[in-house]
């Protein structure tokens, strides 16, 4: 068993084949792909067999590695074990998903032990080993700069990484089954990640369309002395929106881009219900002449703009779909409006058409740019 994983790029070799002399010469066994693949096994399966065999993932983040999808997948799943100790060898900056992770620099390191880069390293794995014996660097014993160095770890793993149960395993192999989950739970990680950087822009575009939607209807409510709806337009729904979309510039936003979209969506149903409803009030919109199924079949179509997985788009979909079943029980019988739910569903029907296709051609991409 090999106490160190080393993830890097191989344009990075040299300085790679550099810090695994130094580290085997302070008593350290390293692992690396080049020495430690065999033939015969799946590549990635390998991988995750030698992160989760080893204690410590160093992951040598350059200009280089930030490009590599690999490097990436076993970083975010090396950081899901608890195990990533990340060092920059150029001051390039980390990935999004790994800018809150302390990063030792090694720029300008010269190849050999007489470093401080190379010291906090070494007192960074005396602490993840437990082994204060590690030879000491000069400038001071490694206990010492162990004390002294911040410590990049990470908390210790929790039930939240236990088995998973029945249902969850037959769920994940449904995803599987469908070409919405890739098997191995690094490679998903990795196109989690791909997803978001290539669609985010995107999502934050069709959040501003919707504010500019509603500000255009807004315009017609005024024409129509709605006056409680045109209030609610520019009082409520208008800031509501714009502030999604001033939070979507938020590092916290990206980073929890599903969430994030997925809160707006439900937010833009609810606007979209109490605005059908007080229009039916105070404008000839009546919801019996269709226009909750109106305003419904357009916020769906919203809904399947934005860069959501197929799961997330069901889920708001459906919830669009009760919404406009609430409205419509409360003004229409059932028997003289079955048309319109059958609108409504089928344009939610559509929603996840596209969203599976879009998935479905980005893990297409992700595939072949991974290979």
């Amino acid at each position: 068993m090999h106490e160190i994983f080393l993830s890097y790029s191989r344009r990075d070799s040299s300085i790679v084949h550099a810090l695994t002399t130094a580290l085997s010469e302070k008593g350290l066994s390293v692992w690396i792909d080049r020495s430690g693949i065999e033939e015969g096994d799946a590549y990635d399966t390998q991988i995750e067999d030698a992160i989760a065999s080893t204690r410590v993932v160093i992951v040598v983040w350059s200009k280089n590695s930030v490009r590599s999808q690999w490097v990436r997948a076993e970083a975010a799943y090396a950081l899901n074990k608890h195990k990533l100790l990340p060092i920059s060898i150029d001051n390039c900056e980390p990935p999004l998903q790994f800018l809150h992770i302390q990063t030792i620099d090694f720029a300008g390191w010269s190849d050999g032990g007489n470093n401080e880069a190379f010291s906090r390293l070494m007192a960074a794995l005396a602490k993840r080993l437990d082994r204060a014996e590690l030879p000491a660097v000069p400038g001071g014993s490694l206990l010492a700069q162990s004390t002294a160095a911040p410590d990049p770890s990470t908390p210790a793993p929790t039930g939240a990484n236990a088995e998973p149960n029945r249902i969850t395993k037959l769920y994940v192999a449904a995803m599987v089954a469908a070409h919405l989950r890739f098997p191995e739970k690094v490679i998903e990680k990795g196109f989690q990640e791909y997803f978001r950087e290539r669609t985010y822009r995107f999502a934050q575009f069709t959040i501003l369309f919707a504010f500019g939607a509603y500000v255009v209807y807004g315009v017609s409510d005024m024409a129509n002395n709605a006056l409680g709806s045109t209030r609610f337009r520019f009082m409520v729904a208008c800031p509501l929106l714009l502030i999604f979309y001033g939070l979507s510039f938020k590092e916290f936003a990206k980073r929890n881009a599903p969430i994030f979209l997925a809160a707006f969506g439900i937010a833009f149903s609810i606007c979209v219900y109490i605005s059908v409803d007080l229009l039916s009030t105070e404008t000839p919109f009546q919801i019996q002449t269709g226009n909750g199924t109106m305003n419904f079949l357009l916020s769906l179509a919203g809904l399947a703009m934005l860069p959501l997985s197929v799961v997330m788009t069901a889920l708001i979909g459906g919830v669009m779909v009760v919404m406009h079943a609430v409205i419509m029980e409360s003004h229409v019988p059932l028997a003289t409006s079955w048309l319109n739910y059958l609108h409504v569903s089928s344009m939610w029907t559509v929603a996840c058409c596209i969203a599976y296709w879009r998935e479905t051609q980005m893990r297409r991409q992700f595939a072949a740019e991974f290979s």
